[in-house]
Formats: C-alpha cells, structure tokens, sequence
C-alpha cells in the first residue's frame, strides 16, 4: 500500500497535532512518533528535531487533517487511538482531534467505535464520546 508524500506529511503532522492535544508528551508518545515517522520515509533528524520543538511550534495548526485515500485515514485513527492511549488515558481533547479526521475524511461513527475498541489499549469512557458526538451533532 503506496502513500503518497502529501499524505505521509500530513500524516506525521496529525499524530504530532494529536501528541500536544493533552499538553502533555510521554516519552512512548516520543517513540511512537520516532516509529512512525521512521516507517513514513522522514530522516532521523528531521523527526527528532520536529518532536523537539513540538510542544512550542506555533506553526503547527490544529485542524484536523484530511487525506486523499479513506484506507490512509483509517490507518491514522488507529495509529493515533495508540499513540493518545500509550499514557495510559485518552483526553477529552485527543478523542476529540481523533474524530474529527475521522468525520472529514467520511469514516461513519461506528467504524470509529469498532476502530476505538480494536485499537484502544485502555478502556475509554464511552460518556467522552457521547459528548463530543452530541456537540457534533452525529447520529
């Protein structure tokens, strides 16, 4: 399965938008993201030098991104369900981002709970999801 290069920066971008959501990064977030970007094709330096200034980069925007191929997007909610659990919790604000690429780049509701439970390492209320589906007005 060929990524194209747009797709495997935006890619690396949304698991880094994603890492900063619970202003908080673990060094297995920093590993994941190493791992990934890695996997992706990006030089070592590159990738360590991105998540070095991470938690400052203002010009990392937030929105969520949107890829070209829904299999690519599916990938990255799963990645992403592992890189926001791997502190052994998943903030309101990841889950949130994490729904949000899934929306824009058409992945139904339940495919993102079957994905969230597949993928989860954690257990994850369910009540976060409630909330954020309801402020989204999803059915």
């Amino acid at each position: 399965m060929e990524i194209n290069i747009l797709d495997r920066s935006n890619y690396l971008k949304g698991l880094m938008v994603l890492s900063r959501k619970d202003n908080y990064l673990s060094q297995r977030e920093r590993e994941i993201l190493k791992q990934v970007g890695k996997t992706l094709g990006f030089e070592k330096r590159f990738i360590e030098s991105a998540i070095n200034d991470l938690m400052v980069n203002k010009y990392l925007t937030e929105e969520p991104i949107e890829f070209s191929e829904k299999y690519v997007a599916e990938s990255f909610i799963k990645n992403g369900i592992l890189l926001a659990t791997s502190d052994g919790k998943l903030d309101k604000r990841e889950a949130s981002y994490l729904w949000k690429v899934a929306n824009l780049n058409g992945i139904p509701k339940d495919n993102f709970l079957r994905i969230l439970s597949d993928f989860g390492q954690y257990s994850v209320d369910e009540k976060i999801f409630e909330e954020i589906f309801d402020s989204a007005h999803v059915a």
